[in-house]
């Protein structure tokens, strides 16, 4: 492979490069900033492609508190083109993607195990620059390479997938379950995949906007309604047991409370979406504690990059078509309301399109 010339003297002399700064809630503006500085321990990559995620749109319109001003966007790939001088197993020219969530390595958390939990989360794209910009400076321990057979556009959906992956395994999803998913957007598609790899036997994907039903039966759900009708298709294909898993994906609390409806004496229900921090809800805590119901929720990809590279490598996890459109900076602010697109799916960022 031919390697990218290393950026001489980007240590010495700072230029500048463009990037997507989140000035305050619902203000997004093109700014230049300055060429961001190799530390010992990172590497710049020049970055391909960066995904809007819901996160992006929750901290935009303010549900979700961070320090501004900041350089948005957490799901991005790209080619290095500078490393530190502590810097080893990355290379310039190599292709890599991000594993965001950078720790702090000494809270009780991380020392427990359990380090995505971490006090002093700071997460690149959220409380550090992120990939809504031409150069990022990531720490080198937070890069995976990508395999030959996976193109950067397509590793820039590893970080969601590795989400999934963790939300996957959270759910407990076995062979033989009934599996509800409530959400058909691209992240619900990548976790209806992933639970018919898991061995669900019924995958029912619930979706109010009929326009994404197509994208849902692709993924291999076996049956697509609307949140009106769920009941009645649980009811035909288990009688009035529920489901066994129900993942709430959409981020509504309206839906998560839904999901209480669906699941069975026993069942699991998974709230993955993105939910706005001030808003409470509704549950039964006689039915939880009654039914035996188990209720977990799945934050961030614990060592889930790994396997989310491999499922995308192998074409395990299809994604043709999940990514609708693809934007360059200047239009990151639009990809903050879904209301601008039809029919949206993932929505992307190539730095480089002017």
């Amino acid at each position: 492979m031919k390697k990218t010339p290393p950026r001489a003297g980007a240590a010495e002399s700072r230029g500048r490069v463009r990037a997507a700064l989140l000035q305050r809630p619902g203000v997004i503006e093109v700014v230049e900033v300055d060429d961001p500085r190799c530390l010992p321990d990172e590497a710049v990559i020049s970055v391909a492609r960066s995904g809007v995620c819901g996160t992006d749109r929750s901290i935009f319109r303010g549900e979700y508190g961070v320090a501004v001003p900041v350089i948005l966007g957490h799901e991005y790939a790209g080619t290095v083109v500078e490393v530190g001088s502590a810097v080893a197993g990355v290379a310039v020219g190599d292709r890599v993607v991000v594993d965001p969530n950078v720790v702090d390595d000494v809270c009780f958390y991380c020392r427990a195990g359990s380090a995505h939990l971490c006090q002093g989360l700071s997460p690149l794209g959220v409380a550090r620059s992120g990939g809504f910009a031409e150069l990022s400076a990531v720490p080198s321990r937070y890069l995976h390479h990508v395999p030959a057979t996976l193109s950067l556009e397509d590793a820039a959906l590893v970080e969601p997938l590795a989400c999934c992956v963790r939300g996957i395994d959270q759910a407990h999803v076995k062979s033989g379950d009934l599996v509800v998913v409530l959400g058909a957007g691209p992240i619900g598609c990548f976790l209806i995949q992933l639970a018919r790899l898991s061995g669900a036997t019924h995958v029912v994907a619930v979706e109010p906007v009929e326009r994404r039903h197509g994208f849902a039966r692709r993924a291999g759900a076996d049956v697509v309604c609307t949140p009106s009708e769920v009941s009645n298709v649980i009811q035909d294909l288990r009688g009035p047991v529920g489901a066994d898993v129900v993942i709430e994906a959409s981020g509504r609390i309206e839906s998560a409370e839904a999901a209480f409806a669906s699941v069975r004496r026993g069942g699991t229900v998974l709230l993955f979406g993105v939910y706005p921090q001030d808003r409470m809800m509704s549950v039964s805590a006689f039915r939880i504690n009654e039914d035996e119901l188990r209720v977990v929720g799945s934050l961030n990809n614990p060592s889930t990059h790994a396997r989310a590279i491999e499922l995308l490598a192998s074409r395990q996890i299809v994604v043709d078509g999940v990514v609708s459109d693809v934007l360059g900076l200047s239009q990151v602010e639009a990809a903050m309301d879904l209301g601008h697109f039809d029919a949206p799916g993932k929505i992307a960022i190539d730095p480089s399109s002017r």
